[in-house]
Formats: structure tokens, C-alpha cells, sequence
């Protein structure tokens, strides 16, 4: 029997950096896919979708050349060789992501416990001294009358299209439906979003919410809220989605229905029960540590839920394999600080706490909006819708959240996240020189103008003026 220190079951980002991080401590490592590396980031999310949200950004630019004082140019768009591009990218990541891998025994195939440190995969027996779950997720999809009869797509195979859709309804509108609908529309499709709440991105802060949906109306895309998907039938050769809407059925027909419902964990075929694993149909329950109800077995990434999101699964991974490896030292995950980008255009960045949730856990709360107009970088490119607002608590005005909408907010989040997990106050990011002119000069203004409105400020305004009276 093949004997292991670590087996890593799943091989997207946590699974890939779990396994490098155990390789360089020197623990013997499997790692465990059914057919590929990558996993869902890789070859049906995050690369695949920014790819496409890149091109759909060019053709856009292009409308918009006359502005500019260019000649307008109408590009036409052709799908094989939009979806080769995607499929391009996705090999060039693929391929330097094998440094990953190096050190690493690979096996491909089904896998399942046998119990808490025996696997079988492919009916061969492994023992391993400790397993990490890393399997992932899926496309949720709803069990709603007549969607398997009618078809649908989801992100596993909307970047194969060989043609673009005259219509497309997306269904769900949160992060996937808002960047993929935004997407087509640029690309020409007539795109309705259909939200089950009253908005869309209902996670992030309301005003955000509100700009880029103002954004993707003024674009064209339909935007439905309060309507639950409900009916999916055909007319013809369209595909039509029935919704409720208050005590209303609306009826919508378009080419395509793309699903964005969120998404379920990878957990089927795992036996996990043999291992005794606890789980329901909503993830994997584990603990602090990233461990299971067994001690042996972690998990990390979107197979335990939370925050569904790669880099929170990368930085799950060095917790785990550090608490599996050395477990007298243990260290418990820590999720204070966890920035997040919706890629739409503007991007629609944040980390930390809305206004709402901040008043609920402070007493003394602050907020400051900077508008993105007034960054000139943002003004010499013509990129002047969004906002940077800074949730501010305490007498020091520490920073417990950042809300931005503008043009490559998520590029800015990096030095607001170093800000808050180290609790810097606004006096040190003044202290920073920063580059002119870049978009993160922002940071910069929106901080000066909370430090210009502040009690601090204030304090050191008395304190002037008395050191000048004394002189005069």
C-alpha cells in the first residue's frame, strides 16, 4: 500500500498550494483530480471570465473612440475566436502553474475513504497520515419545472460558445451574473438579469450596489429585481423564463438562459461517512483549525462554504497544511480581513465592514466618500464614475472598511487590507508617499480628506493656534 504524508484531495488553487507548501517542509505528497489541474478557477471561473471581460472591455472602448476624438469603430465579434483566445489563456496559466506540482506524486481518477487514513483511488488502497479535502464547488443549479427539458447554461460551459446569442436572460445577480451579463451585452447580446432579492451584488454596500446597476442600465441590460425564477419552457427556438414577481408571473424569452445561483460543494462520491466526516448539503463543517470532525482530515476552499472565493482557499491552505503538519502549533484561521472584487466596469471593490455592519459593533462610526472624479488620473483616462468610502470607528479613526466602485478598484484593495489587518491608522497611509498619477493616489485623498474632517485635526488646530498666540 502506498503510504503518504499528506494526500490532497482536489486540485484547484488550495489544492495546488497546499501541496507545494507540504512539499517544501518535506512531508511526501498525493495529490488527487478527476481529470485535470486547475480546477474551477482555472478552467471555468476566474480566467476564463476576466478573459472575456477583457475583450468585451475592448469592443466597448471602441464604441466609445469618438468621445476621444478618435473615429468610432464597430467591431464585429467573432465567438470561435473570442472562446480560442479564453481557451489560450487558460493554457498559458495551466502551464506555469506546474511549478506546483514539483516534488508532487499526481494521479487522476475517483477517489473515496475507506476510513480516516485509508483512501482508495481507482481501486488501489493509500494510506495517508493526513488528508485535505479540497474539492471545490459547483453551479447551484434550482429545481425549477422544466429547466432540464428547456437547457440552460452555466460557467462550465458558457465560454465554449461557438456563437453569441442574440439574448441571453441571466438568471441571479450576484458576482457571476452581473460580470458575464455585463460581458455579453458589450459583446452584443440583449441581456436581462433576473434577482431574486430587490438588488443586485446584495452582499456588498448599498450605494455600491446601486452605482453599478445604474451603470449596467445605462448600457442597456435589463435589470429585474424581486422576481424568483420559478418556470423555464420553449417558444419556438427561444427559451422562456417565467419568474413570480410580488403576486405577478412575468414571462421573459430570450436564445440562452445562463444560471448565476451561487454554487454547491463538491462532496458526492467522497464517502465521507466511512471516514466520519461531518457535512450537509451546504459544505464540509469544520473547525478554527480547518479540521473536520476528524482531526487527521482538513478542508479548505469552496467545499467548506463561506467565503467562496480563490485567494481566501490559498490563504486556507498554508493554514492547513501548517496545523496538519505541525499540529503542537496550531493557528486558527482568521477571516477579519478578507477583501473581494466584482470584475464588472467599474470594478466594484471592498474589504471589511459596510456602514450598516459597523454601527451594529461600534459605538462611535465614521464615514467618508471620496469621489472617483476627482482622482485625475481618473479624469485623464475618462474613468470618473465610482467612489471610495471609508468606514472609520473610534476616536483614532480606525479603518474597518473600505467600498469602492471605479476603474481597477481591486488593484487599490491591497494596500486598504495591509492597512486593516495591522490596524494602520490614517495618519500612516499620509505618511506614504504615494505615485502621481496613478489611481491609488485615491487612497491617498479619500484618507487626507477623512484626516481634514476628523477630531484629530481638530485637536492639533487648538493646539496651533495657541503655540502662535504665545508667538505673537
Amino acid at each position: 500500500m502506498a503510504k503518504y504524508d499528506m494526500t490532497i484531495i482536489g486540485g484547484g488553487s488550495g489544492g495546488l498550494t497546499a501541496a507545494r507548501i507540504a512539499t517544501a517542509l518535506g512531508a511526501s505528497v498525493l495529490l488527487i483530480d478527476k481529470e485535470k489541474l486547475g480546477g474551477d478557477c482555472l478552467n471555468f471561473g476566474c480566467v476564463p471570465s476576466k478573459s472575456m471581460i477583457h475583450v468585451a472591455r475592448i469592443v466597448q472602448q471602441a464604441k466609445e473612440s469618438a468621445d476621444l476624438g478618435l473615429m468610432p469603430a464597430n467591431l464585429g465579434v467573432d465567438m470561435t475566436k473570442v472562446s480560442a483566445y479564453i481557451q489560450g489563456v487558460i493554457g498559458r496559466v495551466a502551464e506555469a502553474e506546474h511549478i506546483y506540482t514539483e516534488g508532487v506524486t499526481v494521479k487522476f481518477g475517483e477517489v473515496s475513504f475507506k476510513s480516516a487514513t485509508e483512501l482508495s483511488l481507482n481501486g488501489e488502497s493509500i494510506s495517508s497520515r493526513n488528508t485535505l479535502i479540497a474539492t471545490g464547488s459547483r453551479p447551484g443549479v434550482p429545481r425549477v419545472e422544466g429547466l432540464e427539458e428547456t437547457g440552460y447554461l452555466t460557467n462550465e460551459g458558457v465560454f465554449d460558445l461557438m456563437q453569441l446569442p442574440a439574448s441571453l436572460i441571466v438568471v441571479g445577480g450576484g458576482p457571476i451574473g452581473v460580470e458575464l451579463g455585463q460581458a455579453f451585452e458589450r459583446l452584443g447580446s440583449k441581456i436581462t438579469i433576473i434577482q431574486g432579492p430587490e438588488r443586485i451584488m446584495p452582499r456588498e454596500d448599498t450605494e455600491v450596489s446601486e452605482t453599478v446597476s445604474s451603470v449596467l442600465t445605462s448600457e442597456g441590460i435589463n435589470i429585474v429585481t424581486n422576481a424568483r425564477f420559478v418556470k423555464a419552457s420553449r417558444n419556438g427556438d427561444k427559451k422562456v423564463v417565467t419568474a413570480k414577481q410580488g403576486d405577478q408571473l412575468v414571462t421573459f424569452e430570450a436564445d440562452e438562459i445562463l444560471l448565476a445561483l451561487g454554487r454547491q460543494p463538491n462532496i458526492g462520491g467522497l464517502d465521507l461517512e466511512a471516514a466520519g466526516v461531518k457535512y450537509d448539503n451546504k459544505s464540509i463543517k469544520v473547525n478554527e483549525y480547518l479540521q473536520t470532525s476528524v482531526s487527521n482530515i482538513l478542508a479548505i476552499g469552496d467545499v467548506i462554504g463561506g467565503y467562496l472565493f480563490t485567494h481566501v482557499a490559498v490563504y486556507q491552505a498554508g493554514v492547513a497544511v501548517r496545523n496538519a503538519l505541525v499540529p503542537f502549533a496550531k493557528k486558527k484561521v482568521d477571516y477579519r480581513v478578507v477583501p473581494w472584487c466584482t470584475f464588472t466596469d467599474p470594478e466594484a471593490a471592498r474589504v471589511g465592514l459596510t456602514p450598516e455592519e459597523a454601527e451594529k459593533q461600534y459605538k462611535q462610526v465614521r464615514i467618508v466618500k471620496f469621489p472617483w472624479a476627482d482622482i485625475d488620473r481618473a479624469q485623464a483616462e475618462n474613468e470618473t464614475t465610482g467612489f471610495i468610502k471609508l468606514v472609520l470607528v473610534g476616536k483614532k479613526d480606525e479603518i474597518v472598511g473600505a467600498h469602492m466602485v471605479g476603474a481597477r478598484a481591486g488593484e487599490m484593495l491591497g494596500e486598504m487590507a495591509l492597512a486593516m489587518q495591522h490596524h494602520l491608522t490614517l495618519n500612516d497611509i499620509l505618511a506614504t508617499i504615494h505615485a502621481y498619477p496613478t489611481m491609488n493616489t485615491g487612497i491617498q485623498q479619500a484618507v487626507f480628506e477623512a484626516y481634514l474632517e476628523g477630531e484629530s485635526l481638530a485637536g492639533n488646530r487648538k493646539f496651533v493656534r495657541t503655540v502662535l498666540s504665545v508667538r505673537g
